[in-house]
């Protein structure tokens, strides 16, 4: 790993490739674990494109003829008869419709049929009509009612026509021309796509729209009057599909067969009039000569809306009707055969511009670490806006999210990788540094200029003392590499511990390790956290140690000294050779008493200020002092008491018998 971290920081090119390929991995994964987010996301933008840009300016050409509820409630209740659609029908034909799409399907025979059927045909010739049928696309269902019609002439399914499993059509015989309006419904539900062809039993079918514009100008089922062809140059979609007699009319499908719905006309720009208007006659005359007439329903009941871009819930009739005057204009979008080429190509240069941004010297100022992600974001948002100029300007829909996941994913990563080979190049130094003294000393030292004054001041602290018991004898019987492993590992747990207590290592010499409480790093409640770090100390190190038993040595042990008071805390000596240390009576007292655990069998012996300070909040819990006497410490003139942890040892333990052994010893000494 060092090694690494060596090779890495001379050669950055080669981290920055390396980020580069885990941002690969990472978009690869995303892809491949949820590839319809993706999806959800270039849709959902592109439904902010078609609200944000959608025309205001009133639609004309195209009229939606609604059965709203003023119409139920005016006419009755649907189904209306037959004889009052037959009604209907002839009213369009009245006001000059050119084109009459009935989104309605008439699936069972009933009394007024003829009458309908003969009023379909009337002008069919010069303002043809359509009925609608329904399929099941994803196997929702096998029924199969009414029959069929509109069939495009030969048989075969013509490619891409999306296969169908059952379907709802019209009675028998009722009118030859109709058009599927099957809608292709994406996860969130809402209505982008139509499937321009649908298959079922070796027959093709064409769209509610499709059929209409077929119709237009031809006798029903003519042949070659839908044709669908592959696509050629990357410009062109993946099928084009032309209207024969209708040489300026090109639709791109894609890969599918779905046509994508242009929503390029707010919802109030369309042209909408009541259903029980134009059969009162109430209609403004000439508002339908010559216009493309959509017949569905916007009623409260009928189960006839559709959630789309510019609406939640919408009549199904308005999506054909912004697929008419997409069709009208020649601005159905679609997405190009090079599109995924294009997102590629975006990405590529948007990397090339952040790895120039990263060219040159390092990126060690931390403004430019951030210019990485920012110059991600702006990319990302940049591809965004490319997206929806090729879509509103050429009708190209390209997508976006893909080139932006991989734009930020390796921007991010380009900056972290490069944020952290900085922070690799300040911080060696100070960890180098840190190794030697104690992490807030060594911040310290680096932040100042080297000096040969005193630099110390008085701190209340507690401090640690801790030696390795028998550790000489077990030098002497075992190799030099066995003896500094067991240092090794007992330094390593001890400054861990004594770290996640707020405490600082101060000198770690020989077999012994002094720890600082609130010394250069400032601990709260220092008494009772040094407490709980010596506890742990001992539990934890004790199990470390190697068993010497074999050895006829006696055991390894812990011994701890603990005491709180004032002591002299800095750095001391020439400028060219400091060290940092931490001296006072406190120091003394901690080292006395950590001395003094072998004779007492105590491991560890918490002197009389530590032992106020902690006091007895502590009585019920596993830090519960108890007083062992009162000493006469070597070096010292007067006695302190001394205690120790209740729950490490028992009453009547071997410990507690030496202890007061010991105590004995002492008062016939000064008796």
């Amino acid at each position: 790993m060092k090694k690494w971290v060596a090779q890495w920081l001379l050669r950055p090119w080669h981290g920055r490739l390396l980020a580069l390929l885990v941002a690969a991995l990472a978009w690869l994964v995303w892809v491949a674990l949820a590839p319809g987010s993706l999806r959800q996301l270039d849709e959902r933008s592109t439904d902010v494109l078609w609200r944000l840009s959608a025309s205001e300016a009133p639609e004309r050409r195209v009229v939606l003829v609604d059965i709203d509820d003023a119409s139920l409630t005016e006419i009755g209740p649907w189904p209306w008869s037959r004889q009052t659609m037959a009604q209907l029908s002839r009213k369009l034909d009245q006001q000059g419709a050119g084109l009459k799409l009935f989104d309605v399907v008439f699936p069972d025979g009933r009394e007024g049929n003829a009458e309908l059927s003969a009023a379909l045909a009337e002008r069919d010739a010069v303002a043809p009509s359509v009925l609608a049928q329904v399929f099941a696309l994803r196997n929702e269902s096998q029924l199969r009612s009414g029959a069929l019609a509109g069939a495009i002439a030969g048989v075969g399914c013509q490619a891409p026509a999306v296969p169908a499993q059952g379907y709802i059509a019209n009675a028998a015989g009722l009118h030859p021309r109709a058009g599927h309006i099957t809608p292709g419904l994406d996860s969130d539900g809402a209505v982008r796509r139509v499937p321009a062809l649908v298959c079922l039993d070796d027959r093709t079918y064409p769209s509610l729209t499709l059929a209409g514009l077929s119709a237009l100008g031809q006798a029903p089922g003519a042949a070659g009057s839908i044709t669908v062809t592959p696509g050629v140059t990357p410009w062109q979609a993946q099928w084009r599909l032309q209207i024969a007699g209708l040489p300026g009319v090109s639709i791109g499908l894609d890969s599918q067969g779905q046509m994508r719905v242009p929503y390029a006309v707010a919802r109030k720009a369309l042209t909408a009039v009541s259903a029980a208007d134009l059969l009162r006659d109430k209609v403004p005359a000439g508002l339908l000569k010559g216009a493309w007439v959509v017949v569905g329903s916007s009623a409260f009941g009928l189960a006839d809306s559709v959630p789309t871009p510019l609406g939640g819930a919408v009549s199904g009739a308005e999506v054909h009707s912004q697929l008419l005057v997409g069709m009208a204009d020649g601005a159905l979008p679609f997405t190009p055969r090079a599109a995924p080429w294009m997102q590629a190509l975006w990405a590529v240069l948007a990397l090339a511009a952040m790895l120039a941004l990263m060219a040159g010297p390092p990126l060690r100022q931390r403004q430019r670490v951030v210019l990485l992600p920012l110059a991600a974001v702006a990319f990302a948002a940049f591809a965004y806006g490319l997206h929806a100029l090729a879509l509103l300007q050429a009708g190209w829909y390209v997508g976006w999210a893909g080139a932006a996941l991989a734009i930020g994913l390796a921007g991010l990563l380009l900056a972290l990788g490069e944020h952290a080979r900085s922070l690799v190049e300040k911080g060696r130094l100070f960890q180098n540094l840190s190794s030697y003294v104690p992490g807030p000393v060594a911040e310290k030292i680096a932040l100042t200029v080297p000096s040969g004054d005193i630099q110390a001041q008085r701190s209340d602290v507690t401090v640690l003392a801790a030696d390795l018991q028998n550790f000489s004898r077990y030098c002497e019987a075992r190799a030099p590499e066995d003896a500094a492993r067991v240092l090794h590992r007992f330094f390593s747990t001890a400054s861990a511990i004594v770290e996640a207590h707020g405490g600082v290592v101060e000198e770690m010499v020989g077999d012994s390790l002094l720890a600082v409480f609130n010394g250069p790093k400032p601990c709260e409640d220092h008494s009772a956290q040094a407490l709980t770090a010596a506890r742990e100390l001992w539990l934890r190190c004790s199990e470390e140690l190697p068993n010497t038993s074999g050895l006829g040595l006696e055991p390894l042990g812990i011994g701890i000294g603990l005491e709180t008071g004032t002591a002299l805390v800095g750095s001391f000596g020439a400028a060219r050779r400091r060290v940092h240390t931490v001296l006072g009576q406190t120091v003394t007292i901690a080292l006395r008493l950590q001395g003094m655990s072998t004779d007492l069998a105590y491991p560890i012996l918490v002197g009389q200020t530590a032992a106020q300070r902690i006091g007895p909040r502590f009585e019920q819990a596993s830090l519960a002092l108890k007083p062992l006497g009162s000493f006469l410490l070597p070096g010292l003139q007067q006695s302190c008491k001394v205690f120790t942890l209740r729950t490490l040892l028992q009453p009547g333990s071997p410990a507690e018998q030496s202890t007061l052994y010991y105590l004995h010893q002492q008062q016939n000494l000064v008796a």
